[in-house]
């Protein structure tokens, strides 16, 4: 693994712990091993370095998300692997880690306009795909929204990213998977 790479792993893992207001150049020197200085070398300004990081992260969030999305599975199961995304933030940590994207849109303020398109572009493209999954979902009958389509996915994603702060403050995996099974059990048929 390349430095820039090591440098962007431990700046992912630091901002979904402590936000991006919380983490500076020299966490990240220390946590890779190198001096401050090479730090600014890979990435002048931090805002240089949330931009390359939100692009990574966006691009293989997207990946996931459209490999769920465009799955021959039910709507339901599909929606149900969407949220399972979510829980699996919390799997490999200490309970303290929140969604990279859903910590930033709580520091838009910090943020410059290249990293606040990046956050929207994350919003813009998981609400879009949890739109195909929803109609996927009414067209075979196992999903059945009492709100339009887009209204219904905003609401998924505004309820994953709350639920996982409420999660991350009590109740941890158990509380995410009971907050993503609610949702589902609102949006099912019958």
């Amino acid at each position: 693994m390349s430095t820039k790479e090591n440098i962007l792993n431990v700046a992912q893992d630091l901002i979904q712990r402590r936000g991006v207001n919380g983490m500076s150049y020299q966490d990240l020197a220390d946590a890779v091993g190198i001096r401050k200085a090479s730090v600014h070398h890979h990435f002048a300004s931090k805002s240089d370095m949330v931009a390359a990081l939100l692009q990574r992260f966006n691009a293989q969030f997207d990946q996931a998300v459209a490999q769920i999305a465009n799955g021959s599975a039910s709507g339901r199961t599909r929606l149900k692997r969407y949220l399972d995304l979510f829980v699996n933030i919390l799997e490999g940590s200490k309970l303290d880690k929140v969604c990279v994207c859903g910590v930033l849109m709580a520091e838009i303020a910090s943020l410059d306009e290249q990293g606040i398109q990046h956050v929207r572009d994350f919003l813009h493209s998981n609400v879009q795909q949890v739109c195909k999954m929803i109609d996927a979902g009414i067209e075979d009958g196992s999903l059945a929204p009492n709100q339009t389509v887009a209204a219904t996915a905003d609401l998924v994603l505004a309820t994953l990213e709350g639920g996982l702060l409420m999660a991350r403050c009590d109740g941890g995996r158990k509380r995410m998977k009971t907050i993503n099974d609610r949702l589902l059990g609102l949006l099912s048929s019958g």
